[in-house]
């Protein structure tokens, strides 16, 4: 109903002198006059509110949300008046690309600047949502990854149905071809934040000297002193806390986090930012003698095992069965087949997103399609004429494309620069949401990837229609009202 208010509107605008005209002045309505002095300002408003950036305070998107419908809103009214432009600037390549009916077509453009403004609009959104896909993927990738592969280290996962001791990681270094095991437990804890309401976390128990024979951490800082970190988490009294924790909570190196333990509140020092998503990053890693001493706990999640050089997992597995698997019920994973299991899940999930933004642009593509039909229905006459007076089949078929091409290439780059500021907006405002800075990643294979996809769909949409045209009867193409 909201869509088909401006073509009402303009429907009873129509007198009946000019409807009972076999060709009518077309007239150009509000939008296209006058709509860039409003979409002016709406592109000003939401460029204010990315200057201001209040996204890390608004954890419920509100502001991103309307910055995001100011964006779209204000380019779609400026297109109208900036259409003459794109065309002027956009001539010389489609007629490198097309000969002189590139000319033709591109100038074409200009003669429906109302539907072709939708049209091109559409286009920009499915080309930004490809982009906005590709840098969401490349900025949550990279710390996924790392992390994952810290998380998962070493070349065996060792768990158990029953509770493990935690001697049994030392009965494991022993056995032939492994290198180092180590024990890891997770005991919930509750964390008293200076200002808000108590929070459940984890406590990640761990031996710091054998942990870094087997795997290691990922700081958050790449210029930590990781070694003088390490020996304060290895002395007692404390913790490396998730970079979640330390950016919601503002915690950084040398402060203090309060833990409730079996004895009351005790406050651990924060030896240093870690990148760590288990528990949604709800997560804090201590020592083992720090666990027994303050939460009365030796218990034992699981264990991490690294293999000798050159020795197959699999053998080690086979050993650990035979010894240790039937009587303390243990069972044992590769953590090369978990990691690749991990990462297949994960660009599956990704791969959900990419499906959307194809989408988009198939609904463009339709959009162009409609378009260029509407358009050569209202030129089929004039078609005609040209047919007549020599203008080939080949010809008009490349002013049809020429013209679509266009439409490709301002919905392609407006579609791109909007990516890249959506995608900046998006990431700010899931970092407010979620506590965990995200890096802001634009990988250029997507820029290439928006552009292609802009370009080709917009060809390819043009085909039928161009086709329709050029193969249409020159005679009737004359006669038709």
């Amino acid at each position: 109903i909201f869509s088909a208010l401006l073509p009402s509107i303009q429907a009873g605008k129509v007198s009946p002198i000019a409807a009972l005209r076999i060709r009518g002045k077309s007239q150009e309505n509000w939008v296209s006059r006058f709509g860039w002095i409003l979409g002016m300002s709406m592109l000003l408003g939401s460029t204010a509110l990315l200057i201001w950036n209040p996204f890390p305070y608004d954890p419920q998107f509100r502001l991103g949300s309307i910055t995001v419908f100011l964006m779209f809103g204000g380019i779609t009214l400026v297109i109208p008046a900036s259409m003459k432009i794109w065309e002027r600037i956009s001539r010389p390549f489609l007629t490198l690309v097309y000969g002189n009916s590139g000319q033709i077509g591109s100038r074409n453009v200009k003669r429906s600047v109302s539907r072709t403004t939708l049209t091109v609009a559409a286009l920009l959104i499915g080309v930004a949502m490809i982009l906005i896909v590709q840098v969401m993927t490349a900025s949550f990738s990279k710390d996924l990854t790392e992390w994952i592969s810290a998380y998962l280290g070493g070349d065996i996962y060792v768990y158990s149905s029953v509770s493990m001791r935690r001697d049994m990681a030392l009965q494991l270094s022993r056995l032939s071809g492994v290198h180092a095991a180590t024990s890891i437990h997770y005991y919930p804890v509750e964390f008293q934040p200076q200002n808000g309401d108590p929070l459940e976390i984890n406590f990640m128990a761990i031996e710091p000297p054998s942990y870094l024979e087997v795997t290691n951490f990922v700081f958050s800082d790449s210029l930590t002193n990781e070694n003088a970190a390490l020996s304060k988490l290895n002395a007692g009294g404390a913790v490396l806390i998730s970079s979640v924790l330390s950016e919601k909570y503002d915690l950084n190196a040398g402060d203090q986090i309060w833990l409730k333990t079996k004895s009351g509140s005790k406050a651990f020092t924060v030896a240093d930012v870690i990148v760590d998503f288990y528990n949604r990053g709800l997560v804090v890693t201590g020592n083992y003698h720090d666990l027994n001493r303050y939460f009365r706990s030796d218990d034992v999640s699981m264990i991490l095992i690294k293999t000798e050089t050159n020795i197959q997992p699999t053998n080690v597995i086979s050993n650990i069965e035979n010894n240790f698997g039937k009587r303390y019920q243990l069972s044992m994973e590769s953590n090369t087949e978990i990691r690749e299991s991990i990462f297949t899940l994960m660009n599956q999930a990704f791969s959900m997103f990419d499906v959307m933004a194809i989408l988009a642009v198939m609904i463009a593509s339709l959009g162009i399609m409609n378009t260029l039909t509407m358009n050569i229905m209202e030129r089929t006459q004039e078609i005609g004429m040209l047919r007549a007076i020599g203008m080939t089949r080949t010809q008009v078929i490349k002013m049809v494309l020429a013209e679509s091409g266009l439409m490709g290439v301002i919905g392609g780059l407006i579609g791109l620069t909007f990516g890249v500021l959506l995608g900046k907006i998006f990431l700010t405002g899931m970092s407010a949401m979620s506590g965990y800075r995200l890096d802001y990643i634009v990988p250029l294979e997507g820029i290439v990837i928006s552009l292609f996809v802009a370009l080709i769909i917009s060809q390819m949409t043009a085909i039928q229609p161009a086709r329709k045209a050029a193969n249409s009867n020159v005679l009737e193409a004359i006669h038709y009202e």
